[in-house]
């Protein structure tokens, strides 16, 4: 049975490294951030997020167990947005030997649950655009968008 376990310490540091190397290289990608950005001048954006770590105010940092096995982990937060109670997805991150066998939509299904007992009436989230898996996931099972980015460059 699949459950969210709030990280430890150690957890949290190891989640991080992995999820701003992830979001620095989706930045380069889409073409948000320039190609030669360090790890560091990544975290710094990432940590205005996170002034206080693991511990700001509204943000969960969990890890993913299906049954007691750790498949993965996600950072999300409880906030209100123009005056509606939500769930924002900052990160999903299923461990590679766990992808293709149904967490995703397993996980997104227990945070649909995690959301309504805490009040809030909506996810929402970003997702890039050449993140094709995650994108064909969300729309399945109910998400649409809401806005796109567009960039050209002169």
């Amino acid at each position: 049975m699949l459950k969210f376990i709030p990280m430890n310490e150690n957890d949290f540091l190891e989640f991080w490294k992995i999820a701003v190397d992830q979001w620095k290289t989706d930045m380069e990608n889409a073409g948000l951030m320039e190609k030669n950005t360090s790890y560091e001048e990544a975290e710094k954006y990432t940590e205005k997020i996170l002034p206080k770590g693991m511990n700001t105010t509204g943000h969960k940092m969990m890890n993913i167990f299906d049954d007691d096995k750790k498949i993965g982990s996600i950072w999300f937060e409880l906030r209100e947005r123009v005056g509606l109670k939500e769930i924002y997805l900052w990160d999903i991150i299923i461990d590679e030997e766990y992808r293709s066998k149904g967490y995703g939509k397993a996980t997104m299904s227990l945070l649909e649950e995690f959301a309504k007992n805490e009040g809030a009436v909506r996810i929402s989230l970003n997702v890039f655009g050449s993140n094709r898996i995650a994108r064909k996931l969300y729309t399945k099972i109910g998400y649409y968008e809401a806005a796109i980015t567009m960039i050209k460059y002169l």
